[in-house]
């Protein structure tokens, strides 16, 4: 045997097996990946997509930049959770998630659709005063982007917006013109109004409907808006004949008062712009007053007189209240919110009256009284004294003659001057200080609305005819007053024997049937003193 050979041969083969070895050793088999789905979308709210993995490796890994924001991943054997979050943002939201496994990777595009676009502006109404300022809208949105576009242009207004306020820096207005503009507020499909508003050099000023509910809010805001402020507050006090007030320094020279007043805080009964002196007459018999009244939407409800208007749309009617009194000069503005009736009722053919020669007659006493209705068949129902001196008669009740008609009184009070509590004696002891008339059809003068009872149109009609005019409410007691004699006449209801009955209260009082704060004053007086007496009824 040639052992060289054989040597050789061995040698080769080791080489060859060698050689296979090695490559199997080195034999690399590449990874793969395949995702179910290359891009997934959610509606807006809480979602959750299952993604098949298929891959020749072990394991693998998915992340997402959103993750733990909006956007959370899961895995489950060969499956890929998706989670989104509720989107409650008004733009769609995007983002992707990358998933790996030892260098093969795959990406899943995520889309989630938008929120609807919500978009709020507070308040919406803005009012700025006649030498300008700033005022700030709050805006709240779920969105990053909105715009804001006035009506018109205006150059007395600048606009400032950022992301979640529009600032509003208003120049001094020195026109005698109140001015305007509407701002639209725009986000997507949603838009909201803001009216901006200024008011001119204010020689006369008109109240903002409180609204009914009353809103002091909205008092307030506008008030202070046009440049007024508050004076005194006075809280209702029912039993004192006391309303909740609201009295403002207001930026007029010549009307330097308002005040918003309330029965109860609830339900609104009068606004009073007042002016005193000879400056205040002469503003509204300026025919720039009638001018301006129109303006702003008055027009005159009683085409026989220039002291009446309504104006429609603010749900307000006015009286313009002059009085030339030496030593009382002044003007009250007069508004009162309108409330729409609801049905028709029958009145009084014509205003009952309490037999007026009795009224505060220096020669009427109580023995004139009685005669009186002794000579009218009327029957003394009831006779009360002076608590303070029993001596005095304070009151008689009498129940009239006869069968009533459904529009006839049937009861008669009579309300004398008595001594007070300190000892102090009117100057007309012992005279008729108020007179009442009673019937047993309330819906003859009052309506019930809600919880209230208001005079009816048809009575308020009736009194008109008659030269009364509305005056004031307080509580449930609505209080009217006739220019050319000083009477007062207060409507009201009151229980007989447990049965709703309505009192007609009649009163002199020349100095609460002028104008001016004087004149208010006296009315809160003359106020308190008729209920005090609508109290004091006995039944």
């Amino acid at each position: 045997m040639d052992l060289k050979k054989t040597f050789y041969s061995l040698f080769l083969g080791a080489f060859v097996l060698c050689l296979l070895s090695c490559a199997k050793e080195d034999e690399f088999e590449l990874p793969t990946l395949v995702l179910s789905e290359n891009s997934v979308s959610f509606e807006r709210g809480v979602g959750e997509r299952n993604i098949s993995v298929t891959t020749n490796q072990s394991n693998w890994v998915a992340s997402s930049p959103q993750e733990g924001e909006w956007l959370s991943l899961a895995q489950d054997g060969n499956v890929l959770k998706v989670k989104v979050a509720e989107n409650k943002m008004g733009a769609e939201r995007t983002s992707y998630v990358l998933v790996n496994a030892n260098g093969a990777t795959g990406k899943v595009e995520v889309r989630q659709s938008a929120a609807d676009v919500t978009l709020d502006v507070v308040p919406t109404a803005i009012y700025l005063p006649q030498m300008g300022g700033e005022k700030i809208v709050d805006v709240t949105t779920n969105t990053s982007v909105y715009d804001v576009t006035p009506s018109e242009e205006v150059k007395w207004l600048k606009i400032i917006k950022s992301d979640e306020e529009i600032k509003l820096v208003a120049e001094r207005n020195d026109t005698e013109q109140d001015r305007q503009v509407k701002l639209y507020a725009k986000s997507g499909h949603v838009t909201r109004e803001i009216v901006v508003s200024q008011s001119g050099i204010q020689r006369y000023i008109l109240p903002i409907n409180p609204g009914a509910p009353q809103n002091v809010h909205k008092i307030m805001e506008y008030e202070l808006g046009r440049g007024s402020y508050l004076r005194e507050y006075q809280s209702a006090m029912p039993a004192y004949g006391l309303e909740e007030t609201y009295t403002f320094i207001s930026p007029s020279p010549i009307f330097t008062l308002i005040q918003y007043c309330s029965a109860d805080g609830v339900t609104p009964s009068q606004i009073i712009s007042i002016g005193d002196g000879s400056r205040a007459i002469a503003a509204v018999k300026d025919k720039a007053f009638e001018k301006f009244l129109t303006n702003n939407g008055y027009v005159r409800s009683n085409s026989e007189s220039d002291r009446e208007y309504v104006n429609e749309k603010d749900l307000l009617s006015l009286k313009v209240y002059v009085s030339e009194k030496e030593n009382n000069e002044g003007v009250n503005l007069t508004f009162k919110p309108i409330v729409k009736q609801v049905g028709e009722y029958k009145t009084f053919d014509k205003v009952p009256y309490y037999p007026l020669e009795l009224l505060q007659k220096d020669n009427v006493k109580v023995a004139q009284v009685e005669q009186y209705e002794k000579n009218a068949g009327s029957k003394e129902e009831e006779r009360s004294f002076n608590e303070h001196k029993q001596t005095e008669v304070s009151q008689l009740q009498y129940t009239l003659k006869g069968t009533p008609g459904p529009k006839d009184a049937y009861g008669r009070i009579h309300i004398f001057y008595t001594t007070d509590k300190d000892g102090k004696t009117p100057d007309k002891l012992g005279s008729v200080q108020i007179g009442a008339l009673l019937f047993k059809d309330v819906s003859l003068g009052l309506w019930k609305y809600g919880n209230k009872w208001l005079v009816t149109n048809e009575l308020q009609k009736k009194l008109g005819e008659e030269g009364f005019s509305f005056v004031r409410t307080a509580g449930t007691t609505h209080f009217f007053a006739r220019e050319s004699d000083h009477l007062f006449i207060a409507i009201t209801r009151v229980a007989d024997n447990n049965t709703p009955v309505m009192a007609l209260l009649y009163n002199y009082d020349a100095s609460a049937s002028g104008a001016g704060s004087k004149a208010l004053k006296a009315q809160e007086r003359m106020v308190r003193n008729m209920l005090k007496a609508k109290d004091a009824l006995k039944f």
